[in-house]
């Protein structure tokens, strides 16, 4: 195993390019925008061929904080981000695993792998969330009949009737209308604030076409908003936000089926709608509403027991006291927060 510098290397753009399986996680241009955001050294832990090709990799981040040491993530802001083989390598996960290891170790610090790696590798996998992912095809009608009439038909028809409309964007202009959404719903949901700053910088990724936000208006009004980002067939929910005033008209059902429609028209073959608490049944009942299948998203960690960096009472605090307290008190638990966190 070597590593090289996933932002200047082509090697890594090449093979994040030629491989299945890569996620926008994976992409140069992902690991810019959040290492760049919070300073983060970024490398790519690959093994390569005899040529010199990478054959397969993963992208590991540097964190450093006096509130929850160094360490090493796979990779901050970023909700699973697996180890990419190339399945003409002969490279067995197993192997890569062995790897990994080996070479947190000769660094001394603990490694935590957004995904699943094999067992009895020095690493501790443990399950604290599911993932929603929606199979996609040419044929959105084939998609369509998969959806549970009741939840979303009728939400989709109910939309429409309302006179909601569904708008594209992919300038900074449409982010600062998302992000006027984006605060009052983490505060609501008891959850720190991203930075404008660091919401606004997807901009980047969209001018390279990596991503859009789809913005719904009812009587001229932002009602609800979504980002989303693509990369290697993959179309990834990353953020979402809404007017509780107007969710009676359904408008993320009709915004939801934009982006499976724009998902089939473009080629790409799977919608993953996020991760999810087990404990939010209503928001698992949603996705799962729309045919998704659900399925347990595991962590990997090597060096370090289950529960990581021990932020759950932290986090518990906050989801009682962020309700309560004005949004900007969200807005500065963000900015001062996240970083450490990853």
């Amino acid at each position: 195993m070597e590593r090289l510098d996933p932002l200047s290397d082509p090697r890594w753009a090449q093979f994040v390019d030629r491989v299945p399986g890569t996620l926008i996680f994976h992409h140069p241009a992902w690991l810019r925008l959040v290492c760049g955001q919070y300073g983060y050294p970024v490398s790519a832990w690959v093994m390569t061929t005899p040529g010199g090709d990478v054959a397969a990799g993963l992208p590991v981040a540097l964190l450093r904080s006096r509130l929850t040491g160094t360490r090493l993530v796979a990779l901050p802001f970023s909700e699973t981000c697996p180890p990419v083989i190339d399945p003409a390598s002969g490279i067995e996960p197993v192997e890569f695993a062995r790897h990994l290891n080996h070479e947190r170790t000769s660094q001394g610090l603990t490694l935590e792998v957004r995904a699943g790696l094999p067992a009895g590798q020095g690493a501790v996998v443990s399950t604290s969330f599911v993932n929603h992912r929606l199979d996609l095809e040419p044929d959105v009608a084939a998609v369509e009949a998969r959806f549970a009439k009741r939840q979303v038909k009728r939400g989709i028809a109910k939309a429409i009737r309302e006179g909601v409309s569904i708008e594209r964007r992919t300038d900074t202009e449409g982010l600062r209308r998302f992000y006027r959404l984006h605060a009052p719903t983490r505060r609501r949901q008891g959850l720190p604030t991203q930075s404008k700053r660091f919401v606004l910088r997807f901009a980047e990724l969209f001018r390279i076409g990596l991503g859009f936000v789809l913005i719904a208006r009812q009587n001229d009004r932002d009602v609800a908003a979504a980002v989303f980002l693509t990369a290697g067939g993959t179309l990834t929910y990353e953020f979402g936000a809404s007017d509780r005033r107007y969710l009676g008209a359904r408008p993320n059902n009709l915004l939801f089926m934009e982006a499976i429609q724009w998902g089939c028209d473009t080629g790409h073959h799977t919608l993953d709608l996020g991760r999810t608490h087990p404990d939010n049944h209503g928001l698992r009942a949603f996705k799962s509403s729309w045919g998704a299948e659900e399925s347990q998203l595991p962590y990997s960690r090597f060096g370090s027991p289950v529960g990581g960096t021990g932020g759950g009472r932290l986090r518990r605090a906050m989801n009682a006291t962020i309700p309560r307290a004005p949004t900007l008190f969200s807005r500065v638990v963000g900015s001062v927060l996240y970083r450490h966190f990853g």
